[in-house]
């Protein structure tokens, strides 16, 4: 048995862990029975708590509002993206830059609240910084003037790496993914990857917790929680109401499987129980 006494800081996934949705991000789906009440009752027992998704395309504000407005506790600022993420990682590691975004409010407006302004696509001046997140289009002239600072040395982002996104009801293309793809076949320089599950992203939400890892827990539905839980030294916790069936969750092996595993949030919730003082031991993968 692996003990959950010492948690006291979680990271929630959102696609496929306290949503079921076909979008990313949570839009337009239905809160996962019990994920409303876990979430109640680890904050209220004190635990910090931050929701987490690969989501770019909109601003974090929006992907909450959404989960409240389907009876999910989250309030803005405890709700961190693959674009917020790597906006702050670009505003901290590269101070002054020209940065081009290639994508939509999700990478714009985390970088704007920073106090950085996105350079245009049409100016003169190569970008410094290059970031791709999702958008619903791409112009050619973003994926050329992106092509063209890269190949000249700016700093590569994109916010996923994974090809995929499965929130619970289906999978899709990750379309960042594919456009900073695109950028690496036309330069041969791969990206930095801001969202899971990477170590820029393990970085901010260790900053934002402000725990020691062992106190921290990170629970979601993908092998991309159980590789953020690693570069974060965290409990990875998997639920089996998304992208991992017990079938696949069977095959994997060494650092890839989870710590611990449940069948979905509700599962979890049942075993801390509301007030934590009902059994508080996850089931050993």
């Amino acid at each position: 048995m692996t003990s959950l006494e010492s948690i006291r800081g979680w990271v929630l996934d959102v696609d496929g862990c306290l949503v079921r949705t076909s979008r990313a991000g949570g839009r337009g789906g239905t809160a996962i029975p019990g994920a409303a009440q876990f979430l109640t009752a680890i904050k209220a027992a004190g635990h910090r708590v931050i929701v987490c998704t690969n989501a770019s395309e909109k601003a974090p504000g929006v992907y909450a509002d959404h989960l409240r407005d389907i009876g999910l506790p989250v309030e803005d600022e405890a709700f961190v993206t693959a674009g917020s993420a790597t906006a702050e990682h670009v505003h901290a590691y590269h101070p002054g830059a020209r940065v081009l975004a290639v994508g939509d409010d999700g990478i714009t407006v985390p970088l704007r609240d920073l106090g950085v302004t996105p350079v245009s696509a049409s100016g003169t001046v190569l970008a410094d910084v290059v970031v791709v997140g999702a958008a619903p289009s791409y112009t050619a002239a973003d994926l050329s003037a992106a092509a063209l600072a890269v190949d000249a040395g700016a700093a590569f982002y994109t916010t996923v790496e994974t090809p995929w996104f499965h929130g619970g009801l289906g999978r899709s293309l990750a379309v960042s993914g594919a456009i900073a793809a695109s950028i690496t076949w036309a330069t041969g320089r791969p990206p930095t990857v801001g969202g899971k599950p990477s170590a820029v992203l393990a970085e901010s939400l260790l900053r934002q917790l402000g725990l020691p890892p062992e106190q921290i827990a990170v629970v979601g539905d993908s092998p991309a929680e159980v590789g953020l839980a690693r570069h974060m030294g965290a409990l990875s916790v998997m639920v089996l109401s998304g992208a991992v069936t017990p079938t696949a969750l069977a095959g994997m092996t060494g650092g890839e499987r989870p710590d611990v595993v449940f069948d979905d949030v509700g599962d979890l919730h049942r075993h801390l129980g509301p007030s934590h003082h009902e059994s508080q031991q996850g089931v050993v993968s």
